[in-house]
């Protein structure tokens, strides 16, 4: 571990020192300054804390109070520049700029709907989703605080190619086109969450929504950038915060969050701040969060009750040509399993989950190199301390049943090359490691420590108009247990992943993209190692530590088109996986449990995405999705298990000034194609209607949004759920959310 670590700190000061010599002995770039204003439309109001971004060029500023903004060092060349607030609209501008010259763009914002940017899967910083290569789903602060529910798999489980997987509302994690845990990486602020909702069916993502200021969707492989735990597909949830760590500004930022609701009691507040004078940049922010036991619409769910709370602190100085940040928070969490005690023979008892997360981030960089190939370089090292004890509750008396440890040690070292002609892109490393251990009853896995090493390059190319992708990552694994008995052995793993994509304009408001891609996982450690009952997958596993490595090979197609009025883009994909690891449950029953073996097939995933807007008239608007994934194993014509059906979403919003009535269907076909032993589920469709109220004024915006879900009280299930056999999904009920942004 300590020889792994000085290897990471060593590598990262050597590129450092590496390229802050060629930065002070290149060439000067030829450049140009952006600068302007941002104001309220409605009482022309400075705007503080607005984002100016520079598209494609890696170039963002942070409005002052007076709403001033200056964007200096910015390459030749001619750029959409995008103005952004929480809570406000987007507006955009089209400048051009020559060596030595400084252009005005001034902006006016209102309250209304944000243009979808994502930082998650460019090249080139900043994008907008209509411009990425891959299909991508980005919603801010707004549409989050319209669906705040106990944890993110709730505010996404209704996006296109999105599904949830629940063991409870405590467990619940998103599912992105039928791929679910070791293949769906969650990050928070472009950093691993390190907690182990990837690896069993009753632990949950425990990142509190109502503190996020945007989520990024990545749908289909992103192994590229971030590794082989994507070969799904990324989840990003990005705080308020996050967007200040490299754009100083001075004055006073934030923002408050409160929620109720009736169907589960639940309550929350979330609060940030953030302060800068000069260079440096002071932040915090705090959450709590609870919801009791929820209603169905015929039973009260006992035990599914939640409890968290978070809370994050940092420091950050940014000059003109550096950048260095560090920031820790801390986590704790505690919900129930309903009907765990059941599962494990005993319906007396309850069993909790009590978790317990700490971590440290640094980041660190320099930037606007005057040489001819490099822009900036970024460092980010993050430390992530995770536990969680499973609590057996049983005449009011807690005892401990199982302790899982998981602490995990990042380093990331991006270098994002500067724009020359017609090329752009960012290469990089990454060394990760991972100390796994369980001790007590569910210590399914020897101690283990994961080491992986990879390095990664992806680059952009425009022809005119059209663009093309291209890249390539290079990942090794290895897996060093400490063995119970002789048959468990250590395991390395080195795996390739490359894609090329194609980005062609259709007309002046179309864009047609496809991607061809070959991605690698290797395969977890709870799948090599696992041996015994685990009521958190519903079967007694029996892991192979014989497993190859697992690859996919695919193609996603994507059409979007943008009007005035109308607007929508429809993907398609399909992806060959050979060596896919699967858990084959048998009928031989352990421990009162399924005996399942890991065990590995191909496989093929295919399916589609189509989302659409209309604008009818000033003050409605028609929007709907629907999503399909099909996954069965080649070989058998056997389907995968917990596949999401057909489903989709359709609403109208009605609009008169500030206020907003939405009402909307939700609805699922039946899933009949179901793995060995799977119970098939009922189609349904749910009815809710929204109101929200939004008013921006002065130096902050508000916003009142109420939620009547399940109006119907319609009895329905999930078919990705671990429960649907015993319990329906939550009954009728109300939420209500006011939330304040201060600029």
């Amino acid at each position: 571990m300590a020889v792994h670590f000085s290897c990471q700190r060593s590598l990262a000061c050597f590129l450092f020192l590496l390229f802050l010599l060629a930065g002070a002995t290149g060439a000067i770039a030829q450049t140009g300054v952006i600068s302007g204003s941002v104001t309220l439309a409605s009482d022309n109001s400075a705007v503080h804390g607005a984002t100016v971004t520079v598209i494609g060029a890696r170039r963002s500023a942070t409005t002052d109070e007076d709403g001033r903004f200056e964007i200096a060092n910015v390459p030749v060349g001619t750029y959409e520049v995008v103005a952004q607030r929480q809570q406000l609209s987007t507006a955009r501008q089209t400048v051009t700029l020559t060596a030595g010259a400084s252009v005005k763009a001034d902006f006016k914002l209102e309250i209304g709907v944000h243009e979808e940017l994502t930082v998650t899967a460019s090249a080139t910083g900043a994008i907008t989703t209509f411009e990425s290569f891959n299909a991508i789903t980005s919603l801010d602060s707004t549409a989050i605080v319209k669906k705040l529910g106990a944890s993110i798999a709730d505010v996404l489980q209704d996006e296109p190619g999105v599904a949830k997987r629940t063991f409870g509302p405590g467990s619940s994690r998103p599912i992105i086109r039928g791929f679910d845990g070791d293949r769906v990486l969650i990050m928070q602020d472009g950093v691993r969450t390190a907690d182990l909702s990837s690896q069993s069916g009753d632990h949950g993502v425990s990142i509190d929504p109502s503190g996020l200021s945007r989520i990024e969707i990545v749908k289909g492989p992103a192994t590229l950038l971030y590794g082989s735990n994507a070969i799904g597909g990324v989840v990003n949830a990005i705080t308020a915060q996050d967007a200040f760590r490299t754009n100083p500004f001075a004055g006073t930022l934030g923002g408050v969050n409160f929620d109720g609701g009736s169907a589960n009691g639940q309550a929350g507040i979330a609060a940030n701040v953030q302060h800068g004078q000069g260079p440096l940049l002071v932040f915090g922010s705090f959450t709590s969060r609870r919801t009791g036991d929820y209603d169905a619409p015929d039973l009260t769910v006992v035990n599914s009750a939640t409890q968290l709370y978070t809370g994050e602190g940092g420091v950050a100085w940014t000059g003109q040509r550096a950048f260095f940040g560090v920031s820790a928070g801390a986590e704790r969490n505690r919900y129930g399993i309903p009907f765990a005690g059941e599962l494990e023979g005993n319906p007396e008892s309850q069993i909790d989950l009590k978790v317990k997360r700490q971590n440290l981030r640094v980041d660190a960089g320099a930037r606007n190199f005057q040489n001819a190939f490099l822009d900036n370089i970024k460092v980010t090292f993050g430390v992530l301390d995770y536990s969680h004890d499973e609590i057996e509750i049983e005449d009011a008396q807690e005892a401990l049943g199982t302790r899982f440890n998981n602490d995990v040690i990042t380093t990331r070292i991006e270098l994002e090359q500067k724009k020359r002609g017609r090329f752009s892109g960012r290469l990089g490393t990454e060394f990760f490691t991972r100390n796994y251990e369980a001790i007590g009853e569910e210590a399914l896995a020897p101690k283990t420590t994961q080491n992986a090493f990879s390095a990664f390059i992806y680059e952009e190319v425009a022809i005119g108009k059209p663009r093309l992708q291209f890249g390539g990552r290079i990942e090794r694994n290895q897996y060093q247990a400490s063995p119970a008995d002789e048959d468990i052995v250590d395991r390395s793993f080195t795996g390739a992943s490359g894609s090329f994509g194609v980005f062609a304009p259709v007309g002046e408001r179309g864009a047609f993209v496809v991607n061809f891609s070959g991605a690698s996982r290797a395969p977890a450690l709870e799948e090599l190692f696992n041996f015994g009952p685990h009521p958190g997958n519903l079967a007694f596993e029996v892991g192979d530590p014989d497993l190859k490595i697992e690859r996919s090979v695919g193609v996603d197609a994507s059409f979007r088109a943008r009007g005035k009025r109308m607007s929508g883009e429809l993907n398609a994909f399909a992806y060959n996986i050979t060596n896919f690891v699967f858990l084959n449950l048998t009928d031989e029953i352990e421990d009162g449990l399924r005996v399942g073996f890991y065990e590995q097939g191909d496989s093929r995933f295919t399916g589609f995405e189509a989302v659409g807007h209309v604008d009818a008239g000033t003050m409605a608007r028609i929007d709907a999705s629907v999503s399909y994934v099909n996954a069965k194993l080649t070989d058998t014509n056997t389907p995968l298990p917990r596949i999401p059906p057909f489903h989709g979403r359709v609403s109208v919003s009605l609009r008169h000034r500030g206020f907003e009535f939405t009402p909307e269907m939700v609805f699922s076909a039946k899933q009949s194609e179901v793995f060995t032993g799977e119970s098939e589920t009922d189609g349904w469709a749910t009815f809710n209607l929204g109101a929200t109220y939004q008013l921006g004024k002065g130096h902050g915006s508000h916003l009142i949004a109420f939620q009547a879900y399940n109006l119907a009280n319609q009895t329905y299930r999930l078919h990705t759920s671990f429960l649907k056999d015993l319990a329906p999904e939550v009954g009728r009920g109300v939420k209500v959310t006011y939330s304040v942004r201060m600029f």
